[in-house]
């Protein structure tokens, strides 16, 4: 049980360091740049360390659909606060 949990947190930093990473280093300035290519390095050796854990493609799948169903929710929710608000 403590391993899922434990690969399932470390795939939502993974892909959360892979996107901001490249987020700043595409639309950051010359200094900010630099920490989205730190973030960048930090996601890719996570995700290598993710790749060599037993039984890593089943965790992957799961931590990766949860990942994706959270942010779903998230944006979900804050459409639905914006259009209440809209509206009233």
């Amino acid at each position: 049980m403590m391993d899922i949990v434990i690969s399932m947190g470390l795939t939502g930093a993974m892909l959360a360091m892979l996107g901001m990473g490249l987020l700043i280093s595409y639309y950051g300035s010359s200094k900010t740049r630099n920490v989205g290519l730190f973030f960048l390095v930090i996601g890719i050796g996570l995700a290598y360390y993710i790749t060599s854990i037993d039984d890593s493609t089943v965790h992957f799948g799961n931590a990766f659909i949860a990942f994706i169903g959270g942010m779903l929710g998230g944006i979900i929710g804050i459409v639905v606060f914006l259009i209440a608000i809209i509206k009233s």
